[in-house]
């Protein structure tokens, strides 16, 4: 499908607005990479206009506002993560855990209505290699395991909600279960939203599962689900054999990673290929570029495109990529124009070598983004200099 412009990107080394503003205050839109500079202490480098501060380490405890710390450590692996905003002001940093053999699961990084952190502590336990997931419309976690005969949990993270200590698998991955990766959902019906989910496998098929209500009873009563199919003439469609959907999968789109939905159309990554597809849900009709194929300024996407999220897209229309592997693996971002530019990466053939950006996430004013490098179990807290909010 064609994405019209509603905007003209800026490409000179400013952070000028390029937005005609339809509100008060306006927003001043940011331009990445075209310059970077190098955080020795955190061994990053990252785009002029971006502070970044370490927040979490794995196996060391989380310090908490009020001076004290976690009684647990922060978990290792960490992966796929969502934010949760909570009724008091405040929201949760929903972070997956990919371990093996029923010792994954899912961790809760609690902040307060001013962006402190207040508490950490497990939300699901006894899965293995929870790798994406993805929020529902009711602001629950869906943690994916990407293991053979793995499964999708709907995990609450309101405290106050009755199923806060009681995750549930969701009919997602269907009675065999897979090796997920990612869930994203069509909202527009609101009594029948559709949840569309990855897997990593070189037949992973791209799962549709259109469920009956909505709530945390949507995911785990009734709903139907059916598979991508790509056809000839650059169209697709949904088929209810699943073996179709494989066969599709192992010619046109393996091992299937992030995946997000907006306004009819959606998005996700082929990362053995490095492609990104772009599927219009209307015409029934997708596009693919390789990730990292327009590239402006600093930096460079050269290896596999892994976890995507969009960001207020009906203004901006940014998507932003994790990086798995390569000699300085980063958070990318692609604007509507099909360019793509560095946000923060890994000084090359440093500390992060070989690693895999993860976790990358905002909160819900947009004022901060959050992601980390999975080996080294780093979580990083990144802010706009100028105090607005991120694209």
């Amino acid at each position: 499908p064609s994405i019209a412009p509603s905007f003209t990107p800026s490409y000179s080394p400013s952070m000028n607005p390029t937005l005609t503003p339809t509100k008060s205050p306006l927003f001043v839109l940011f331009t990445y990479g075209e310059s970077l500079y190098t955080e020795n202490d955190l061994n990053i480098q990252i785009s002029f206009g971006l502070t970044a501060r370490q927040i979490a380490q794995t196996r060391s405890t989380v310090s908490f506002a009020n001076g004290e710390q976690s009684s647990i450590p922060y978990h290792g692996m960490m992966d796929g993560a969502g934010i949760a905003p909570l009724p008091d002001g405040g929201y949760a940093y929903l972070s997956n855990a990919e371990i093996s053999s029923g010792r994954g699961g899912v961790y809760g990084l609690y902040f307060n209505q001013d962006g402190e952190i207040t508490d950490y502590k497990a939300l699901l336990t006894g899965t293995s290699r929870n790798c994406g997931g993805g929020m529902s419309p009711w602001n629950t976690w869906i943690s994916c395991e990407e293991v053979g005969g793995g499964q999708c949990w709907q995990v609450e993270p309101d405290p106050n909600k009755p199923n806060h200590k009681s995750p549930k698998p969701t009919l997602l991955g269907g009675p065999d279960g897979g090796a997920y990766e990612t869930v994203a959902v069509d909202n527009t019906n609101k009594n029948k939203p559709v949840f569309f989910t990855t897997e990593d496998s070189s037949k992973g098929e791209l799962r549709r599962f259109e469920a009956d209500g909505n709530g945390w009873d949507a995911l785990h009563e009734g709903g139907q689900t059916t598979y991508l199919e790509f056809i000839d003439g650059n169209r697709f469609q949904w088929t209810t054999d699943i073996s179709t959907g494989e066969n599709s999968a192992s010619s046109h789109y393996p091992n299937a990673e992030g995946i997000i939905y907006h306004n009819s159309t959606l998005y996700f990554v082929a990362k053995v290929t490095r492609t990104l597809f772009i599927l219009d849900l209307n015409d029934m009709t997708y596009t693919s570029e390789r990730t990292g194929s327009s590239w402006v300024g600093q930096g460079a996407f050269n290896s596999q495109p892994d976890q995507i999220i969009e960001n207020d897209m009906d203004e901006r229309k940014f998507i932003y990529f994790t990086e798995d592997g390569g000699n300085a693996p980063g958070v990318h971002v692609r604007d509507r124009e099909g360019m793509y530019y560095t946000m923060a990466r890994g000084v090359p053939g440093g500390r992060y070598a070989g690693d895999e950006t993860v976790g990358i996430a905002f909160s819900p004013d947009r004022r901060k983004f959050y992601f980390g490098f999975q080996d080294a179990g780093v979580l990083m807290e990144v802010t706009r200099d100028d105090g607005q909010s991120f694209n």
